[in-house]
């Protein structure tokens, strides 16, 4: 071990869950150094939050006296605290090696792997497809299978959610659906949200994604044009792409439905703060986007990788949601539906910054960047509303798909 006063690494997530009677706080990596979850109980955990790098061992055994009124034995607590470097999820020169690792690795990679098939979804191609056609069948609370028709609209943006499959598959359906069946286009921007911050706000890959049923190409020309027109570095933070499922989710469907469409895939993260300071970057890659588009010999269409309000205690909340909780934000919600159907990004800023974003829509950078981008062109339908329980304590996410469908002049 370091001579470092402990200190755990900001991005981690504590979730707390019940086993019986009893109570126990699951840490796990956000930024997947260690794929593992560490499950504490809440004496351990209450010594996890007070490793802020300037506490020494002798004080953390104070204060867990001070909680508990009993002694906290030292070697107690180095097993511990050998337990999070093991994990790498002490702020520390072991899991600072691991990261550089990590990053070269996903460097030298050509592709980027299908890093959540077998955990979110079947990694068995044939099994894969099964489930995903599911998610069309009416009894499953599908759509119906895509038919595509003569009499074609243009979509211009599409939004679909990135929720579980499991829970959200149906809600992705609609959103594929709408695309299937509407004019054929080159390209897909898929915008993900970025979960992790980005310093850049955006982050762009180069490499094709791969799938169970097969890879997923990018659209270089399109990468290297939109780069060509922005100041921002956009592939500084590609390391972000390793393991963040917003794009991953979408790729499984295009593969399935619209396997010849290439794509470009944008992560995206900034908050109410950069948008209500109309941060000089997001404004600056938006226009290229703009400019891009406008350019770009083929077809085009962007897609939002976005999920709505998440509400509980399992995001902060202090109180338990109940059937009322659930209509309040099925209302709010569809009031900000409205406004992104009407491709309105300036009322769709004012709103949550209005809140401060207290509902958590996780969507917001890609919602934001794809209306902006979109704006006056536009009008949208929504295809599908939902949300779905996370937890035993009532925490709940809701998510729809809407597509934005080009003006007829």
């Amino acid at each position: 071990m370091s001579e470092e006063l402990p200190k755990l690494r900001s991005r981690l997530e504590a979730i707390p869950i019940r086993r019986g009677r009893e109570l126990y706080i699951a840490l796990r990596d956000l930024e997947g150094l260690n794929p593992e979850t560490l499950l504490l109980s809440p004496q351990a955990y209450f010594l996890v939050t007070l490793l802020d790098g300037s506490s020494s061992p002798v004080d953390i055994q104070a204060a867990y006296m001070r909680k508990f009124g009993d002694i906290l034995f030292r070697e107690d607590l180095d097993g511990l605290l050998q337990q999070l470097n093991t994990h790498f999820f002490l702020d520390n020169e072991n899991s600072r090696v691991r990261m550089e690792q990590l990053i070269t690795e996903f460097h030298h990679q050509p592709t980027r792997p299908a890093y959540h098939a077998g955990l979110s979804y079947e990694k068995n191609p044939e099994e894969l497809r099964v489930q995903l056609k599911s998610y069309f069948a009416p009894e499953n609370g599908g759509p119906g299978d895509p038919n595509p028709t003569e009499a074609k609209r243009t979509i211009a943006g599409v939004m679909a959610p990135h929720i579980d499959l499991r829970s959200g598959g149906p809600c992705f359906a609609y959103a594929y659906k709408a695309l299937v069946e509407a004019s054929a286009f080159h390209t897909c921007v898929v915008l993900g949200t970025g979960h992790e911050p980005l310093p850049h706000y955006f982050a762009l890959s180069r490499k094709d994604f791969e799938t169970p049923l097969g890879s997923v190409t990018v659209d270089h020309e399109f990468v290297e044009e939109l780069s060509s027109r922005c100041r921002l570095d956009l592939l500084a933070d590609e390391f972000a792409h390793r393991r963040e499922h917003t794009i991953e989710f979408q790729a499984l469907f295009l593969r399935l439905l619209l396997p010849e469409v290439r794509i470009v895939p944008l992560l995206c993260s900034f908050g109410v703060e950069e948008i209500e300071q109309r941060t000089d970057d997001v404004q600056h890659l938006v226009q290229a986007l703009k400019e891009t588009l406008d350019h770009y010999p083929q077809p085009v269409c962007l897609l939002s990788s976005v999920d709505l309000a998440h509400i509980g205690p399992r995001y902060g909340d202090s109180f338990k949601p109940h059937g009322g909780t659930v209509r309040e934000h099925n209302e709010a919600d569809h009031r900000l539906l409205e406004i992104v159907s009407n491709a309105d990004a300036e009322a769709f800023a004012h709103m949550l910054v209005r809140e401060r974003n207290q509902r958590r829509i996780c969507g917001l950078p890609p919602i934001y960047t794809m209306l902006k981008t979109l704006e006056g062109t536009v009008k949208g339908e929504l295809l599908r509303y939902d949300y779905t329980k996370v937890d035993n304590e009532g925490s709940f996410v809701t998510f729809a798909s809407l597509a934005l469908y080009k003006n007829v002049r």
